[in-house]
């Protein structure tokens, strides 16, 4: 699906909030909420009925938009595992590297230049990972 479109917006619920989380955590999405399981099963309960089934369900952001917030204040607080796993979602899903680049380049002003360099750095990690995938 193209990144631009932002075919459930306004949806709410479980079933939308698991699309939309499927959609956010590309490839590793099963993964992720298996792991999520192990940990609580009410926490995977949650990501879907409210994180992507309420949050991300607004109607005033495109999918790109919400996704590059994400990524913003993943980086910002240091959650670099979340954060990798939307990187990978936002590739997948055709965010192209270099908004996501431009995105967190401006970190410097308005988080500083070690959160920057940290997000930057993941970035090129989850990079070349996706082009070992593609090739």
């Amino acid at each position: 699906m193209p990144a631009e479109m932002n075919d459930e917006s306004g949806i709410r619920g479980r079933e939308a909030g698991s699309a939309r989380r499927r959609r956010s955590q590309g490839r590793m999405h099963a993964q992720i909420q298996a792991r999520m399981n192990e940990i609580d099963g009410s926490l995977a309960g949650w990501t879907d009925d409210f994180v992507f089934g309420e949050v991300w369900a607004g109607e005033d952001l495109v999918w790109t938009e919400r996704v590059l917030v994400a990524l913003i204040a993943l980086a910002t607080q240091g959650h670099h595992a979340q954060l990798k796993n939307y990187l990978h979602g936002a590739l997948q899903d055709g965010i192209p590297e270099a908004k996501l680049r431009q995105a967190l380049t401006m970190l410097v002003v308005y988080a500083g230049f070690p959160v920057a360099i940290q997000a930057l750095d993941v970035l090129g990690q989850v990079v070349a990972i996706e082009a070992r995938h593609t090739s």
